[in-house]
C-alpha cells in the first residue's frame, strides 16, 4: 500500500507545480503587455512632439525668411541716394522737409500768421507744385519750454497746433489740395537744442513743413 502511494503523491505534485507555472507566465505576460502599451504610448507621444516641433521649427525658418527680407528691403532703401533738395529744404526718406523760425511766422504767443510771412510762404507753395505735387504736406509746430501764462492757449500743444493749423489753411488757401494737408503740433517735445537760453528757445519755436510719400488710404 505504501509503495502505491507514492506514484499518487508524485503526479499530484507534478500538477500542482505545473498549474502554479502557467499562473506566473500568465502574469508576467500580462506585465509584458502592459509594458509595451504604455511604450506605444510613449512614442506615439514623442512623435506627435516631434511633429510639433518641426511644424514651430518651419514657422521659426518662415518667419526669419521674412525678416531677412524686410531687412534686405530697408537696407536697400537706405542705400538709395537720396533725391536733391531744392534750396532751404532738406531730403529725408520719402521726401524733404523745410524749418521755419516761428519769428519769421508769428509774433510771441499768436497763431496768426504775419503778413510779412506770406513771401516766404508763396516760395514754399511754388515748390510744393514744382517738386512735390504727388507728397503728403505735414505740418509740424514747435514751441519752447516756456508754460504758457499771458495768452488764451490751455499749454503749449495748443498753441504749436493752432500755429500748424494756420500754415495749412493758407496752403490750402493757394491751392494746395487739403486731402494731402495735416496738421500736428508737439508744443516743447521735440526741441532741435536743449532750452538753455534764450538763442536755443527760440530755434526751438519753429514750423517744420514736410513733403513726404502719398501713404495710400484703403476704401472702406
Amino acid at each position: 500500500m505504501k509503495c502505491s502511494l507514492i506514484p499518487s503523491l508524485t503526479v499530484s505534485l507534478l500538477i500542482l507545480m505545473g498549474n502554479t507555472g502557467c499562473d506566473d507566465q500568465k502574469k508576467h505576460i500580462a506585465m509584458l503587455e502592459e509594458t509595451n502599451q504604455q511604450l506605444l504610448g510613449d512614442l506615439q507621444n514623442a512623435r506627435e512632439q516631434i511633429l510639433a516641433l518641426r511644424q514651430a521649427n518651419d514657422t521659426c525658418q518662415g518667419d526669419l525668411t521674412d525678416a531677412a527680407a524686410e531687412l534686405d528691403r530697408m537696407r536697400a532703401e537706405l542705400a538709395k541716394p537720396q533725391e536733391e533738395a531744392p534750396a532751404g529744404w532738406t531730403p529725408v526718406p520719402g521726401g524733404a522737409m523745410i524749418a521755419l523760425e516761428g519769428s519769421m511766422l508769428f509774433d510771441g504767443g499768436k497763431a496768426d500768421l504775419r503778413s510779412s510771412s506770406q513771401q516766404t510762404l508763396e516760395r514754399i507753395v511754388q515748390t510744393i507744385r514744382a517738386n512735390y505735387s504727388d507728397k503728403d504736406i505735414l505740418v509740424y509746430g514747435h514751441t519752447d519750454n516756456v508754460p504758457i501764462t499771458h495768452s488764451s492757449w490751455k499749454d503749449n500743444y495748443q498753441l504749436s497746433t493752432e500755429r500748424a493749423l494756420s500754415v495749412v489753411r493758407w496752403l490750402a488757401g493757394r491751392g494746395i489740395s487739403p486731402s494731402k494737408l495735416v496738421a500736428c503740433g508737439c508744443g516743447e517735445n521735440r526741441p532741435v537744442v536743449a532750452n538753455t537760453s534764450d538763442e536755443n528757445r527760440a530755434k526751438n519755436r519753429r514750423v517744420e513743413i514736410y513733403a513726404l510719400e502719398a501713404t495710400p488710404v484703403p476704401a472702406s
